[in-house]
């Protein structure tokens, strides 16, 4: 694990450390490094901790499409009794410039199983995901931007553990976004088939996300949302929470993000929080 965590810091340093490219130059990849943290009870009379930190990278090899490649390690923690946890791990939800240099709010989550005997923990590397959009109708005077989406979770964690389910998930999606001004309402929605067996527990279910952001400046840009959904697994709650996130571009080809989570039922977490940092080339 921490040979890992080295490689994945050296391909961020040396991202950061490419020549920039010409001004005028739009940029075709990104890489970024993030950190996520969320604990709840989810129900039960269980604590479970989960620590996400996913190696992120970003195609865009046209103006309409998009693509993303998540590698994440995960970490997780249950304190007390050995009632299965379902917890929500995000390895990108936000705005990022991924159509004509503009902000286009794209969203991404997955699940992770989880629970154990007292005091358990395990880590290791999580379900690698991949993630893409096309612009079908652009946002202009008088269309939204329309973004029908795919997202196919492959199963890389150790089932064993509980890392993951063991299973390929794959997923249709639809994104909507319109600027208003400096204010863009989204949706974005999808169904996640899994692959994991009935016998589970394992639901196919419907996830989405919507509410407003604002765009301050070029560099910094603001949104606040809910997300909720369908049950995903026999005797979980459905979740629902409200986030707070922020975006703020501190060099030409660099920039951050930066959220805050908020449970509001027994299917999300209690409270979690995130940031991660991107670099352009």
């Amino acid at each position: 694990m921490r040979s890992l965590l080295l490689l994945i810091s050296a391909i961020i340093l040396h991202s950061i450390s490419l020549p920039a490219l010409a001004e005028s130059e739009t940029p075709q990849y990104a890489v970024g490094l993030g950190l996520d943290v969320s604990s709840g009870t989810f129900g039960t009379d269980s604590t479970s901790t989960y620590v996400y930190m996913p190696l992120i990278i970003d195609w865009f090899p046209t103006g309409r499409l998009d693509l993303e490649l998540t590698v994440p390690l995960l970490y997780q923690r249950t304190q007390n009794t050995g009632v299965a946890a379902i917890a929500d791990t995000t390895a990108k939800s936000t705005a990022r410039r991924t159509i004509n240099g503009q902000y286009v709010y794209t969203g991404v989550s997955s699940t992770v199983a989880g629970g154990g005997t007292t005091g358990t923990s395990e880590s290791g590397l999580g379900d690698i995901t991949l993630t893409g959009g096309y612009a079908l109708i652009q946002d202009s005077s008088t269309t939204p931007l329309l973004r029908p989406t795919f997202y196919v979770k492959f199963p890389t964690a150790d089932e064993t553990k509980g890392l993951g389910t063991g299973k390929l998930d794959i997923a249709p999606g639809l994104a909507v976004s319109k600027w208003l001004g400096k204010w863009q309402p989204f949706v974005e929605s999808r169904y996640i088939f899994q692959g994991a067996s009935e016998e589970s527990g394992a639901q196919d279910y419907f996830t989405a996300e919507t509410g407003i952001g604002y765009s301050w400046n070029e560099r910094f840009y603001t949104s606040a949302y809910s997300r909720f959904g369908s049950v995903t697994f026999d005797g979980m709650d459905a979740p629902l929470d409200i986030r707070l996130k922020s975006v703020w571009r501190f060099g030409k080809r660099t920039y951050t993000e930066v959220y805050a989570l908020k449970g509001l039922s027994d299917g999300s977490p209690d409270y979690g929080g995130g940031v991660s940092v991107f670099a352009e080339f």
